[in-house]
């Protein structure tokens, strides 16, 4: 394996490279792991989602990890798909704790190391994700006061902390920073009852304007997305997709392709593939397949696909409901309806739907572009077979979403076709 396995989103190289236990996690790391229970902040949809999903916690836990060197890493179930959360989470994580912005690590999607969380949509992460990302961070400091209070001897209310150090504030010449709190040793404490958050007047990074912490990352081309990942021996797919939905592979000649050095040919129930060490040996392959198609006759068009979808929408879901519409109408001075409707058209990032697909044995790792890696391990776990805790999810950088990356078939194909092949 390259070390590309073990690279989660900021490009920091992750410590296990076997999906581990929240439990064998926190016995694994150094620093301080503060654990935290809170009351719920969230919106009325969240409350929603969890009462849905036994595997969102009511007394939802998130984390904050103190490093030996004195720098914070703040761990969210939540993606980056350029709509700069990772700058905007750090911030809340960073005011809490006194801290410079720059002495904040964001680990993002990883579904190893990060709390679970549904999906990155509707812009609700600031809203929802931020209360708890910002209670876990006082709740960090509070225990903090708390353990250099023990060592300097000091009541921790006659204690603050700034820029990683922890002093006494008649003597500011006698503290303590985090790092040596820290010490290396895993510490943890919980605090009885809820963490004071700082008032906003005392922002100082909050609400202040900073450069993206990963803006130079993007605009050099450093920054690392799913296609950019690469392992040992990984082979590239170029799958075979129906020309239509509906359509159905009526005839396959796959012999011109297969006479290329190198060229895999897969098939796996509706799943055909060309595999190759190089996309492009791939590419040349796949382009000397042979395939016929029945076509269903097309019966939709600009015109009636409004029509279509809202015929064969689901039922609508109410999360909350008052007053009365119809009692409103009669006091209105004025009525008048009219249907807005425009194109139809495709969710189209930059960044392609990508996955890496690496399957061993009854283990899996994968690297997706994707708006909800939580989900994303439910789904391969069921593709493959595997039980859950044997999947794990790493979400890079994401390219754009829209809401079209929250489901991601690619990454069913990858785990399929590494399974079937023995290689990434």
């Amino acid at each position: 394996m390259s070390d590309d396995k073990n690279i989660t989103q900021t490009g920091r190289e992750s410590t296990r490279s076997k999906p581990v236990t929240r439990r064998g996690f926190i016995q694994a790391v150094g620093g301080i792991t503060v654990y935290f229970s809170l009351g719920d902040p969230l919106a009325l949809l969240a409350q929603e989602g969890r009462r849905r999903d036994s595997r969102y916690p009511s007394d939802f836990n998130a984390y904050v990890r103190i490093e030996e060197n004195g720098r914070v890493t703040c761990c969210v179930g939540k993606i980056e798909m350029g709509q700069g959360i990772i700058t905007g989470l750090a911030q809340m994580c960073a005011d809490e704790l006194d801290l410079p912005l720059d002495r904040v690590d964001m680990m993002m999607g990883d579904t190893d190391l990060c709390p679970y969380d549904m999906l990155t949509v509707g812009s609700l992460t600031t809203r929802q994700t931020g209360p708890r990302l910002r209670a876990a961070a006082a709740e960090a400091k509070a225990i903090l006061l708390q353990l250099a209070g023990e060592k300097l001897g000091v009541p921790a209310g006659r204690l603050s902390s700034w820029e990683g150090a922890v002093f006494e504030v008649s003597r500011p010449d006698r503290k303590v920073t985090f790092a040596e709190l820290a010490g290396g040793k895993r510490i943890e404490r919980f605090l009885e009852g809820e963490p004071s958050l700082k008032p906003k007047v005392a922002y100082a990074v909050c609400g202040k304007p900073f450069d993206r912490t990963d803006g130079v990352e993007k605009v050099t081309g450093a920054a690392r997305f799913t296609g950019d990942i690469k392992l040992d021996g990984m082979l590239y797919a170029r799958v075979l997709r129906p020309p239509a939905h509906g359509a159905v592979l009526e005839g396959l000649d796959t012999s011109a392709a297969e006479k290329i050095p190198g060229v895999r040919i897969v098939r796996d129930g509706d799943l055909v593939a060309v595999l190759h060490e190089h996309f492009d040996v791939a590419d040349t392959a796949f382009a000397a397949v042979l395939a016929g198609w029945k076509k269903p006759e097309l019966t939709l068009d600009n015109d009636n696909i409004h029509e279509h979808l809202a015929k064969v929408a689901p039922e609508g879901d109410v999360v909350a409901e008052s007053g009365n519409l119809a009692e409103g109408g009669k006091l209105a001075g004025t009525t008048f309806e009219e249907t807005y409707r425009h194109g139809y058209v495709a969710h189209a990032p930059l960044e392609t739907h990508s996955a890496l697909a690496h399957v061993e044995g009854d283990r899996a790792t994968l690297w997706a572009s994707t708006q909800g890696p939580f989900a994303l391990k439910e789904q391969i776990a069921g593709t493959l077979g595997l039980p859950s805790e044997n999947v794990r999810i790493i979400t890079p950088f994401v390219g754009g979403g829209f809401g079209g990356k929250t489901r991601a078939i690619q990454a069913d194909e990858a785990a399929r076709l590494s399974r079937l092949s023995g290689k990434p």
